[in-house]
């Protein structure tokens, strides 16, 4: 009994802690987009923040199902783990998004720089691209929550298995 209370308190603070995380770089995301848009100056480095407010909304997203994790076990304590699972699928979903749009802008901007005469127009816009222009929050963020992703379904095939 004391060993399932320890891994719930566990998986609560990662919940907490992967939440808040993904909540501020959210808000920060969703706040440079609009200062943008808004064409207010902005302070904070590129790389940490894009100017995407439809990318902070997501992450906006993600980090409250994270958190409702910390809802649902201080109600009830029975939801352990369902709240952390689809946080990360929702992470994954948008990790293979960004991953997709970085792709392509791979692609463009390879295709500009072995003949930027024939498609001057068409891929002007990547002539400048690097991978750190498409480097958004929820492609490093991803990757923090895999731990608890192993750590839910880890717990959840233990469960299965006593029953």
């Amino acid at each position: 009994m004391t060993s399932t209370i320890k891994s719930t308190k566990k998986l609560v603070i990662y919940s907490f802690g992967i939440g808040a995380i993904y909540l501020i770089f959210g808000l920060l995301e969703f706040a440079r987009g609009l200062s943008e848009s808004l064409s207010i100056p902005w302070k904070i480095s590129t790389v940490l923040v894009s100017p995407d407010m439809f990318s902070g909304v997501t992450l906006v997203i993600v980090g409250l199902i994270f958190l409702f994790e910390v809802h649902a076990q201080w109600k009830s304590g029975k939801d352990a783990g369902s709240f952390l699972a689809v946080g990360t699928l929702l992470a994954a979903v948008f990790f293979a998004v960004y991953l997709a749009i970085m792709g392509a802008h791979a692609i463009g901007a390879g295709v500009y720089m072995i003949s930027p005469e024939a498609y001057a127009e068409i891929f002007v816009d990547w002539a400048e691209w690097t991978w750190t222009t498409d480097m958004r929050p929820g492609l490093w963020l991803f990757v923090f929550t895999l731990p608890g992703a192993y750590y839910t379904m880890k717990m959840w095939l233990s469960r299965k298995k006593k029953t």
